[in-house]
């Protein structure tokens, strides 16, 4: 994740989707927000400015509340990783961890992340692509979760929402080809993939105990409802 993405469109299906399951399941939340700097990125790279949920429609109506909030980071100068805090944009209570992902001694910064966010019972992971593909490098890896951080969280008895992008692909191809490779490294994968239709899609993976995958199920279902056509569940 980095600063200059903070409240634009894909921003605001995720601070929904937060704000909906700790509202619906009563959980306390984490995120791992995987920051990264700018420079990572080539120079022309222009991701962060879309921002036509402020247009309003059916996105004001999914959570009219977060989406005035929202208003705040539509200038440049405003987008802080602070200012989620301040601006109340997740529930009371929320755990944050924003140290920068680095190239070298990752496994150090995992471990201070899992003791950071250690008493959420919902953990939220937000690299800038998703998660780890063969062909990222040492410089480019930080823009990715690892499968094995993932896991970590998950022996914790956490819940574990990760996002993934789907560019340049099918959606449920790319649903199908991450939920594979979760269950090769033996997780349980059996809560629906939430597909949410921006450019790029945007695809949510949950990982969860198994006595809360029904229940789960059940509060995806209710944000899709919410979303008016903008969402779907992918088995």
């Amino acid at each position: 994740m980095q600063e200059r993405y903070l409240g634009d469109s894909h921003d605001y299906v995720k601070y929904a989707l937060l704000r909906h399951l700790h509202a619906s399941l009563d959980v306390q939340i984490g995120v791992n927000w995987y920051l990264t700097e700018k420079s990572i990125d080539h120079p022309d790279n222009k991701d962060g400015e879309q921002r036509h949920h402020l247009n309003g429609g059916v996105w004001g109506r999914w959570d009219a509340d977060l989406f005035k909030r929202l208003v705040f980071f539509d200038p440049p100068e405003n987008r802080r990783i602070s200012k989620v805090k301040t601006q109340r944009i997740l529930p009371d209570g929320t755990l944050f961890y924003d140290p920068l992902v680095p190239m070298e001694n990752r496994l150090a910064w995992h471990k201070d992340g899992k003791n950071a966010l250690s008493r959420a019972e919902l953990v939220f992971l937000d690299p800038d692509n998703g998660f780890e593909v063969k062909t990222a490098t040492k410089r480019t890896l930080p823009k990715y979760a690892l499968y094995e951080e993932a896991y970590d969280y998950h022996c914790a008895d956490k819940i574990v929402v990760a996002i993934q992008f789907a560019r340049q692909c099918s959606p449920e191809g790319k649903a199908s080809n991450v939920r594979t490779k979760l269950r090769q490294a033996g997780f349980t994968c059996d809560i629906p993939v939430l597909r949410v239709r921006l450019a790029p899609n945007i695809l949510f993976l949950f990982l969860s105990p198994q006595e809360r995958i029904p229940q789960i199920t059940t509060v995806l279902g209710a944000f899709v409802e919410k979303g008016e056509g903008k969402a779907e569940l992918i088995s």
